[in-house]
């Protein structure tokens, strides 16, 4: 049903979690269903270094 790349991401997703004092983060949700997404980054030089997501819902 899904190929063996989608099935790689799905059992071990990368990026997850948060960032300790980041310098940037963005949030979206559904307040209907209550999903939600957090982004965070930390940026060096101007370009971002790290990025992680943490989805609820």
């Amino acid at each position: 049903m899904y190929t063996p790349e989608v099935m790689k991401h799905f059992e071990n997703p990368r990026n997850v979690g948060e960032i300790e004092n980041p310098d940037g983060f963005g949030e979206v949700g559904n307040p209907i269903c209550g999903d939600m997404m957090r982004i965070t980054i930390r940026v060096k030089d101007g370009r971002i270094e790290d990025i992680k997501f943490k989805t609820l819902g």
